[in-house]
Parts: C-alpha cells; sequence; structure tokens
C-alpha cells in the first residue's frame, strides 16, 4: 500500500470520527474546510512557515539567549496550538457549551503549557544538556513562557467559542421565532378559513328557504318535491358542513339537490349535467366552493334570462384537478360587478394553496360563462 492509499484510509477514519461527533452543519462546515484546504495546501504551508519563522524572530528578540533551535520549537507549539485550538473551539463549540469556559482556560492553559515545557526540553536536549542539570530558574523561566503562551492560546480559543456559542444561540432563537410565526400564521389561516366558510352556509341556505317559502306562498304542488331536495341538501351537507374539507362527489351531490330546486323554482326552464368520473369523486375540495361557483353560473348568467343549462365536470391532469362550471347565459357582461360569492372562493383557494390554484371567469364560446377552478389534485 502506497502513501496515498494510507493517507486516503486515515481521513476516511478522520471523516467517520468527525461525523459521528459533529451535527450536520458543522460536518458541513468541516468538509467545506477540507476541500479548501486541499484547494490551497500550497499556500497554506506557506503561510504556516512564515508566521513560525516571525515568532521564532519575535522570541529570539524578547530572549536572545534562547538558541534558534529552542526558539523554532517553541513557535511551532504555539502556532499549532492556537489552530488546534482554534478548529476544536469551532467545530466543537456545542460540547463545550456545556462546561464553564473557565474550565476550557485552564485545561487549554495547561495542554499548551506543557507542550511549550516539552519543546523547551527538546531544545535543550538537542544542545547536548542532560535534562538533570537543568536548574530549578531554567525551569521556573520555561514554564513561566509555557504559561503565558497558554493564556495567549486560551483567550483565543474561548473567545473563539464565546462567538460561537452566541451566533448558535442567536440562530435557534431564530428558528424557534420562525417555528412560532409559522404557527402563529397557520392558526390565522385557520381561522380566516373557518370564517369565510361560516359565510357561505347561512348564504345557500338562506336563498333555498326563500325559494321553498316563495312556492308554498304561492300553493304549488312544486313545493313538496323541492322540501325533499332541499332534505337532500341538507342529509348531504350537514354531517360535514364544519369540516376543514370535503370531496367532489360530495359537492356534486350538493350541486345536484340545488340544481333540482331552482329547476323547480323556473318551472323546468333549466336544465343541468354533473360529469364527476367516479375515480375523482373522492378527490379533496375546500367545503362548499363547487356550490359558490354554481350558484352564481344560476344568479348571474341564468336567472337573468330566464332559462338556461347549467353544467359541472372535473378532470385530473398532471397532478391538478379542474372542475368547471359552466353556463348558458347572458355571459360576462360589461357592467357586471365582481360578486361576494367569486370573491369568497378566490380567499379561500389563496389562503389554502397560495400561487398553487387558479380562478379563471371568461366567456362560454356558444354564450354564456365558464368558472374553471384548478387546485392540487389530493386525497382524503
Amino acid at each position: 500500500m502506497g502513501i496515498g492509499d494510507f493517507l486516503r484510509r486515515c481521513e476516511a477514519k478522520a471523516d467517520g470520527w468527525a461525523a459521528k461527533r459533529l451535527s450536520a452543519e458543522e460536518m458541513d462546515e468541516a468538509l467545506a474546510l477540507d476541500r479548501t484546504i486541499k484547494r490551497n495546501g500550497w499556500p497554506i504551508l506557506g503561510g504556516y512557515l512564515a508566521a513560525t519563522g516571525v515568532l521564532t524572530l519575535l522570541l529570539i528578540g524578547i530572549k536572545p539567549t534562547l538558541s534558534v533551535v529552542e526558539t523554532f520549537v517553541l513557535a511551532n507549539i504555539l502556532v499549532v496550538s492556537l489552530v488546534v485550538g482554534l478548529i476544536g473551539a469551532w467545530f466543537g463549540h456545542r460540547r463545550h457549551s456545556r462546561r464553564a469556559l473557565w474550565k476550557v482556560a485552564v485545561i487549554v492553559i495547561g495542554i499548551t503549557a506543557a507542550g511549550a515545557m516539552v519543546g523547551a526540553f527538546v531544545g535543550k536536549a538537542s544542545k547536548g544538556t542532560p535534562l538533570h542539570e537543568i536548574g530549578m530558574v531554567e525551569l521556573v523561566r520555561m514554564l513561566s513562557i509555557g504559561l503565558l503562551t497558554g493564556i495567549g492560546v486560551a483567550s483565543i480559543v474561548v473567545a473563539a467559542i464565546w462567538l460561537r456559542n452566541r451566533e448558535s444561540a442567536a440562530r435557534e432563537a431564530a428558528l424557534a421565532a420562525d417555528a412560532e410565526r409559522e404557527r402563529l400564521e397557520k392558526r390565522n389561516r385557520e381561522a380566516e378559513l373557518r370564517l369565510l366558510q361560516a359565510q357561505v352556509e347561512p348564504h345557500f341556505l338562506f336563498n333555498t328557504l326563500a325559494n321553498l317559502r316563495h312556492l308554498v306562498q304561492k300553493g304549488s304542488a312544486d313545493a313538496l318535491p323541492m322540501l325533499d331536495h332541499l332534505i337532500d341538501y341538507l342529509r348531504t351537507a350537514l354531517p360535514g358542513i364544519r369540516e376543514e374539507s370535503s370531496t367532489v362527489g360530495r359537492e356534486a351531490a350538493l350541486a345536484r339537490a340545488y340544481l333540482e330546486i331552482i329547476r323547480i323554482r323556473m318551472g323546468g326552464d333549466l336544465t343541468f349535467a354533473i360529469d364527476v368520473p367516479a375515480g375523482l369523486a373522492d378527490r379533496v375540495v375546500p367545503p362548499l366552493m363547487l356550490m359558490t361557483l354554481v350558484e352564481n353560473a344560476v344568479k348571474h348568467g341564468i336567472a337573468p334570462v330566464g332559462r338556461g343549462h347549467v353544467g359541472l365536470s372535473a378532470a385530473s391532469a398532471d397532478g391538478r384537478l379542474t372542475v368547471l362550471v359552466e353556463d348558458d347565459g347572458r355571459g360576462l357582461a360589461d357592467d357586471m360587478k365582481p360578486g361576494v360569492g367569486l370573491a369568497n372562493v378566490r380567499e379561500r383557494i389563496a389562503t389554502l394553496y397560495g400561487p398553487d390554484a387558479t380562478l379563471d371567469l371568461r366567456d362560454r364560446e356558444g354564450g354564456g360563462a365558464v368558472s374553471i377552478l384548478t387546485i392540487p389534485e389530493r386525497k382524503p
């Protein structure tokens, strides 16, 4: 096995060790640092040698009696300790966050001081000085240098840990605030939907009851059939009238009962067709939304001319459900004002689906108008 294979195996083991101890975010940062070092290996090595060289000269200037070997070893220990300490603080700040910073400082000072002492002993040994001949004064001097070095390194490491912990706390607070804001927005959307739905339900019921009252006052034989259709409507609507969702099949049944009532009122001058494939009957739609479109077709398209045809159909393509409600009535008049019903539908789909849903109202080929509702296709 060559040196390259050996280094790659060591790197793989180091990555595995780090992956068990770092968070996903920290691991991404570590891999990014690894790529940066590999891309800029020679400049980084040059910077390291320059830093140790400058530090060696500074140490010689501070203590001319030190040999070049001693100062070079001490400079390397100082730079390596600083680099290792910063990397440990940067990627291990979560572990250190559970420990008092003064304890971290003591540990870093102790490790750095010990390293400096070892470096000094190595320097002495390189000059041929036996270790037992090193006097107490020299030992105190070496220890003092080591402690000062450790204090410098510890100050930088502790500052890095403090900044990283502060950054992490701020990020976690921001995430918590975002989660709380999303929760409140969801509650607001749900409240808006309940309000909009509450506005729709009486609208249908009051209009239907008014129609029935009119027939009863006239003593019409159609009053009983209309009452039967109203019972069908309520039997279908009431079990799920407060639910957050309905189905295409249920909404089509409601539309059929409603159109039967309108047909009776118009003396048979209304015809209608409902085409909902069996495979789409269980697709989820907002409650009473299709009914609003059907009523809009009757009120603004059929009622002004006194007769006509209403069609309701559903289709599915590319994960989207499309519902068409069309009539052959007077069409989109220039003086027609936007109705409350359609405005309600637009608000509800905007709240529920955002930009993923559309409601298009246009003229129908051959006369009349067509409403095209497109929403994401969903099953219960």
